[in-house]
Formats: structure tokens, C-alpha cells, sequence
């Protein structure tokens, strides 16, 4: 067949986020860092108005010749993954990356700094969509604002792994298994797992972070700005949207989900995830590591990534807030949520660290 086929900027328009970091990377100044890497402080607001006059930094980098490569290099990643035919992105093989991936508030933050520690890259100098979770956005399969989740989602997949050969190339100085490593807090690998393993099939590793979801809950809670007067749940952060946009996938309307009991739509959305997770193969992988949360745990794990990269540093204070209660009905629930998890790995001959889930940090 003589077809040919012709996609532009304008129905696949590049990434504000990948806009921002090259037009930084060229111009020079401080990549927009916010909040990422502060455990105590860290903020789950919008980023409000981060991006005005983006257009104007798109035109910019358009004009530059280093610009326009990578813009060009971040499309070709692009048509390769959408055909599949994979010949520009096996040269990522020349990195070793080290995904960081767990439901939001389960200590990724503090390992995906570790990483960044042992790499000699100070961590408050890197771009919060290179290092955080937030980016690339990949989800369950939907079409909203004209646009398609999963094709969007593969664009920024390979502005990532753009933006990964930029940085790393000027900044990247740690070698492990022949690779330059790259740290990354990757929570929405999840959802895309298998496209992840068949990109990275020799040159990832995998550290699951778990915690009880009442703490999880809780600390959600803390970030967003306690527990809404009515007790329903409620969307005030990033977090409560991917709880939500998970129910909304599950069935449930906007306004069902937004009059139901907040603490149960986060023990759902946990409960989904991690049977998600399982399913994935994620759990089984050989250069898979599970980290439960607590501070013997993470600093332990990032002991054992210092020792294997023959780094002499110690680990960051790891802080823990204290255990917290919830109501009876709640906690019932909670109990029955986290058995069931349990049950699920291990009819699947995987090990779920229920006993230090329940301890609750």
C-alpha cells in the first residue's frame, strides 16, 4: 500500500513539562523543582500558574537547532512506540534505571532522593517531572478534552526518556551494571506496566514501596487539609483525583463518588492498586525490591543501595508520624481491605509484608 499517514504538533502538541525543561536546559537558570523531594513539607497543590507563557518558550526552543533536535528525538521515541518497531530507543540501554514505584504517600520520595544522593545529583536541583511521579502521565485507556489518555501518555513517555539523555548526559555520573543510573519516583507504571518491561527489558529495577492504607489515608489527609467537615470525600490534591479518576474507572459517576465516605474511596483506590500491582508481575520481577514503610525499612534499603553502588554515605533521617486511629467502622474495614490484599498475593505465590503493614507507621 502506498498510504501515507500524517500526524502534526497540533493534534500531538508536546508537553508543557517537557516545553519548560528544555527551554531551561538552553536558556539556563533553575529547573522548576517545587516541592518534590521535602517529606515534611511536601504540598499536593496544583501547580497553578506554572505555565503561563509557555507558548512563547515553545517558539523559543523551536528556533534553537539544540531544541528542535530534541523535539525531533522525543517524536521519533514517539513513532516507535507506537509501532513498536524499536531501533532509536535501545540506545536508552546505555542507562540504568532505578523506578521507584508505590501509592502515593508510601515513602518513594525519600528513596527516590537516596538514589539521587548515591548518584552524586543533588536532588533540589532536578526538574520535578524528570524525578517525581506527576510525569509521564500514564493511565487507564479515556478520551477527555479532545484527547486521548494513552496516546498522550506514550508522547510523554518519550519526552521522558528525551528529557532522561539530556540531563543525565551533562549530570549523570554513577555507573552500575555498565549504566549511567537514573533514579525515578514512578507510581503510574502501574497502570502501564507491560510497555514498561518490554522498553526496559535488561536495564531496570523496581523498588515497591507499601504502607497500611489508614496511614496512607491519613497522611493524604494531612497534605490536603484534613478530613472535609462532612466526612465525604472530597478533591483537593493530585492524590484524591487519582482516587477518584480510579473509582470513575470502576463504574462509579463524579457525583456518586464525591457523596461517599472519604476514608472508604481511599481504601478502595488503595485495595485496587495493589491488586493491580500484583497482576502486573511487578511483585516477581528479579530486580524487584519491597520496601514496606518505616524508618528502619527505608533506611535499611537505601543502606543496601549505597553498599551495591560502593558509595560511602548514610541515609537521610527518614521521618514518621505517629500512629493514628480511626473509627471502628473504619478501622474493621481497613483490617478487611489489607487481609484481602494479603489473600490476593498469595494466591498469585507472591509475599505481601503484611506483618510490617501492620505496624502501622
Amino acid at each position: 500500500m502506498g498510504l501515507t499517514l500524517t500526524l502534526t504538533d497540533q493534534e500531538l502538541p508536546a508537553s508543557p513539562a517537557f516545553i519548560e525543561f528544555l527551554h531551561t536546559t538552553l536558556a539556563g537558570g533553575d529547573y522548576f523543582i517545587g516541592s518534590w523531594y521535602s517529606q515534611e513539607e511536601e504540598g499536593l497543590a496544583s501547580n497553578g500558574d506554572r505555565f503561563e507563557g509557555i507558548q512563547e518558550k515553545a517558539k523559543s526552543i523551536v528556533a534553537h537547532p539544540k531544541g528542535k533536535q530534541c523535539l525531533l528525538r522525543s517524536y521519533r521515541f514517539f513513532k516507535e512506540l507506537l509501532t513498536g518497531d524499536l531501533n532509536t530507543l535501545k540506545e536508552i540501554s546505555r542507562f540504568q534505571f532505578f523506578f521507584v514505584i508505590g501509592i502515593p504517600r508510601t515513602g518513594g520520595t525519600y528513596l527516590t532522593k537516596q538514589l539521587f544522593r548515591a548518584s552524586g545529583i543533588d536532588y533540589k536541583n532536578v526538574q520535578n517531572a524528570l524525578a517525581h511521579d506527576g510525569f509521564p502521565h500514564l493511565a487507564n485507556l479515556s478520551f477527555k478534552s479532545s484527547g486521548n489518555v494513552h496516546t498522550n501518555g506514550l508522547l510523554q513517555l518519550a519526552e521522558y526518556l528525551t528529557m532522561v539523555e539530556v540531563f543525565f548526559h551533562q549530570h549523570g555520573r554513577l555507573a552500575y551494571n555498565g549504566g549511567i543510573i537514573v533514579p525515578k519516583k514512578f507510581t503510574k507504571a502501574v497502570h502501564y506496566f507491560d510497555l514498561i518491561r518490554a522498553i526496559f527489558p535488561d536495564n531496570a529495577h523496581y523498588l515497591i514501596t507499601l504502607r497500611h492504607p489508614l496511614s496512607v489515608c491519613k497522611s493524604v489527609l494531612d497534605k490536603s487539609g484534613g478530613m472535609p467537615a462532612d466526612g465525604r470525600f472530597a478533591v483537593r490534591s493530585a492524590i484524591e483525583r487519582w482516587a477518584l479518576n480510579d473509582w470513575v474507572y470502576w463504574g462509579n459517576t463524579e457525583k456518586e463518588i464525591r457523596q461517599m465516605d472519604y476514608v472508604e474511596v481511599m481504601l478502595g483506590y488503595w485495595k485496587r492498586f495493589h491488586y493491580q500491582m500484583a497482576m502486573t508481575g511487578l511483585p516477581a520481577m528479579p530486580t524487584t525490591t519491597i520496601v514496606p514503610y518505616g524508618a528502619k525499612y527505608m533506611t535499611s534499603a537505601a543502606n543496601k543501595l549505597y553498599k551495591t553502588f560502593e558509595v560511602p554515605m548514610e541515609p537521610e533521617l527518614f521521618k514518621i508520624a505517629e500512629p493514628t486511629q480511626f473509627s471502628a467502622k473504619h478501622e474493621s474495614t481497613a483490617d478487611k481491605v489489607v487481609n484481602e490484599v494479603d489473600a490476593f498475593w498469595s494466591s498469585l505465590s507472591l509475599k505481601f509484608p503484611l506483618k510490617e503493614l501492620l505496624e502501622r507507621y
